[in-house]
C-alpha cells in the first residue's frame, strides 16, 4: 500500500483497504503482530479508534487471525514490516452481524497548508517535494504514518513559481489559506502555523492550537495526538441506537452516456459500504434513480460519497429523502 503526500489528488479510492503494515518494534512475535494488525484494519474500517468495537469483536468470540489471507515481512527504507492481508469476503459480514459501522474504498483527502517559522530565516510552507531539516522531515513522516494507520489521503501542495510569490506576498488582505484550499482539491482543510517562541520553545497556531508552549521534542506528539482527534470527527459513523433499522434513501444519478457508464456506476455504488441493498426504480438515457437500503443513516452515506471520485454531491432533499449525484465520467 503505497501513501504518497502530493500536490494534486491522484485518486481517492483505497485499493489495500484490507491490507495492513506493522513496524516489527511493534509486535513480540508474528501471531501478536498478526492481532494488532486486526485492530488496525478496524480501526481503518470503522474510522474510529474506541475500543468498543474490540471488546465487541472478542464478546462475539471472532479469532482475529482467521481472516488473514496472506502474510508476510519486507523491509521498507532499511525498517521491516510485518505486511497481513484480510479476507475482506468473509470478515465483512462478521462485522455486520456485531453492527461495526464500516467506511468503503472511497477515502477523503486532507489538505494541510503548513508553516514553519523558525525565526532563523524567512517562514517555509512544507511541500511535497525534497526536506532537508530534520524537523520538516519527521513532520511530513508523521503525516504519512497518520494517513496508513488511518486509511486517508494526508496531503501538502506542491507549489508552482504563482504560489511561491503570492504565498509571500505581504499584502495583509490575502489569505495563504483561503488561496491554497481553494486551488488545491481537498474535502477537509488545516491550516497550521508552527512559530518558534524561544530556545527550544514553539506554539502551534491556526486550525491545530497550542495551550502552552512545546520543547521540539514534544512537537511530533503534539500533532500525532490532535490530528488523531481531527480524523477521529472526520471519519467516524455514528451508530444506530439498539434495535434500529438503517435509513431508506432515493439515489439518483445522472450524467451517464452509455452503457459503459451504467456499469461503471454499478461498479462504484458496490464499494460503499453505507448501501445494504438497492434496487432500480426508474431508467432515462442520461439517468438512473435507485432505491437504496442503507445499513446507518445517510450521514454515513455522505461522508463515503465525500470521498468518491465518480460521484459528486449535487443536492440532498431531506424532506423526501433523496441524493441527487452526477457521474463524473
Amino acid at each position: 500500500m503505497n501513501f504518497l503526500i502530493v500536490g494534486m489528488a491522484f485518486t481517492k479510492e483505497l485499493p489495500a483497504l484490507f491490507e495492513v503494515k506493522i513496524p516489527a518494534d511493534q509486535y513480540t512475535n508474528t501471531n501478536d503482530g498478526l492481532n494488532k494488525a486486526f485492530n488496525q484494519l478496524i480501526q481503518k474500517l470503522s474510522g474510529s479508534r474506541s475500543k468498543k468495537y474490540l471488546w465487541r469483536i472478542g464478546d462475539a468470540k471472532l479469532k482475529k487471525v482467521d481472516f488473514v489471507s496472506s502474510y508476510s515481512t519486507e523491509f521498507i527504507d532499511d525498517q521491516e514490516f510485518l505486511r497481513a492481508k484480510f479476507n475482506a469476503e468473509i470478515l465483512i459480514p462478521q462485522l455486520r452481524k456485531i453492527s461495526i459501522p464500516l467506511i468503503g474504498f472511497n477515502r477523503p483527502v486532507i489538505l494541510i497548508l503548513f508553516k514553519i517559522d523558525s525565526g532563523e530565516s524567512a517562514p517555509i510552507y512544507l511541500s511535497g517535494g525534497t526536506t532537508s531539516d530534520l524537523l520538516s522531515s519527521e513532520i511530513k513522516k508523521t503525516l504519512r504514518d497518520l494517513s496508513l494507520e488511518r486509511g486517508v489521503y494526508i496531503e501538502l501542495p506542491e507549489f508552482d513559481l504563482e504560489d511561491q510569490n503570492s504565498l509571500y506576498q505581504t499584502n495583509l488582505l490575502f489569505s495563504p489559506a483561503n488561496y491554497i484550499r481553494d486551488k488545491f482539491y481537498n474535502d477537509a482543510f488545516l491550516s497550521i502555523d508552527l512559530v518558534r517562541t524561544g530556545v527550544n520553545q514553539w506554539s502551534v497556531n491556526g486550525d491545530l492550537q497550542s495551550s502552552s508552549p512545546l520543547q521540539e521534542k514534544q512537537v511530533i506528539e503534539f500533532f500525532q495526538t490532535n490530528l488523531h482527534a481531527f480524523l477521529d470527527d472526520l471519519l467516524e459513523v455514528t451508530p444506530l441506537d439498539q434495535g434500529a433499522v438503517g435509513e431508506k434513501v432515493m439515489i439518483s444519478i445522472q450524467g451517464l452516456d452509455n452503457f459503459q457508464d451504467f456499469q461503471s456506476v454499478e461498479s462504484e455504488l458496490d464499494k460503499i459500504f453505507a448501501i445494504k441493498s438497492r434496487s432500480y426504480n426508474s431508467f432515462e438515457r442520461t439517468k438512473i434513480d435507485y432505491k437504496a437500503q442503507l445499513f446507518q443513516t445517510k450521514n454515513s452515506l455522505l461522508k463515503e460519497l465525500r470521498g468518491s471520485t465518480k460521484f459528486l454531491i449535487k443536492e440532498y432533499n431531506a424532506d423526501i429523502s433523496q441524493l441527487k449525484l452526477e457521474y463524473l465520467n
